[in-house]
């Protein structure tokens, strides 16, 4: 790979009240093989000390913080990074979250190979943390996704999500216009927009590193708010692709939307 073919990346951090894990989610970007990235984290009004720790790193050159004094969302947050990365590639890190030390050389590599893709995606391990100690609970596999299959797969998200900047911008960035101004399910939504529009790639390699704790916010009436966008995100590209299915919906055991099976509607 010649420098001048070298993808470049900025790994966007949102940031919310994550003292306790931001720091190991930009030791990740720090340490990887590859070294054509950028970081810039956006603080999105946290009360911890999650902005200071973030600030620690900033004395580095390739580092940037934004600070905000009001609480935006997640969906706004990365609409503003979407403005301030110059880069050809967006890859998104959650600040609870961490990348293994090659994904960014498996994704430029990936990136050299198919230009046209305006999203790229592998595998992750998902970890519990249980008093301070993680437990590495299984492989999160994916594959290389039908936009049909998408659509109706309500499983682990896309991750890591490395997105080509062009195509963000050409999509118009991430939707702020439902009733939750953008901060449920924005990612979801996100990919479902590149893909339906754009080519996309799977690397069947672990790339990622998901944790769950007890910090994370899953109650009653946001797994319902959930469910409002999920139930319009299927309908609405159903719609747009002809109207030829009829979703049969369904819960899961912890009361989230999905879709059980599609029926072809009877033509008239």
């Amino acid at each position: 790979m010649s420098a001048e073919s070298k993808p470049q990346f900025t790994v966007v951090i949102p940031l919310y009240n994550r003292q306790a894990y931001v720091a190991k989610a930009i030791k990740s970007v720090i340490r990887q093989t590859y070294k054509g990235w950028k970081i810039l984290i956006i603080n999105d009004a946290s009360t911890d000390k999650s902005a200071s720790i973030a600030s620690a790193f900033t004395s580095e050159e390739e580092i940037s913080l934004i600070s905000l004094d009001t609480n935006v969302g997640i969906s706004k947050v990365l609409n503003m990074a979407l403005k301030h990365v110059t880069t050809p590639y967006f890859v998104q890190l959650d600040s609870d979250d961490w990348l293994e030390p090659s994904a960014l050389e498996i994704l430029a590599k990936t990136c050299v190979k198919h230009p046209e893709a305006a999203l790229i995606y592998g595998n992750s391990k998902l970890w519990l943390e249980n008093k301070g100690k993680l437990r590495l609970k299984k492989i999160i596999r994916h594959r290389q996704y039908s936009k049909m299959k998408f659509l109706i797969t309500f499983d682990f998200m896309l991750t890591p999500r490395c997105y080509k900047t062009s195509a963000l911008k050409a999509a118009g960035g991430w939707e702020v216009n439902d009733p939750y101004e953008g901060r449920i399910m924005e990612d979801r939504r996100m990919c479902m927009k590149l893909i339906d529009r754009f080519p996309h790639r799977f690397v069947n390699r672990n790339l990622y590193n998901a944790l769950k704790h007890g910090r994370q916010l899953t109650n009653a009436a946001n797994i319902k708010k959930r469910n409002v966008l999920r139930k319009r995100l299927v309908l609405l590209y159903l719609k747009k692709w002809g109207n030829k299915h009829q979703p049969v919906f369904g819960h899961t055991s912890s009361g989230y939307l999905i879709v059980k099976k599609l029926k072809k509607r009877k033509s008239r």
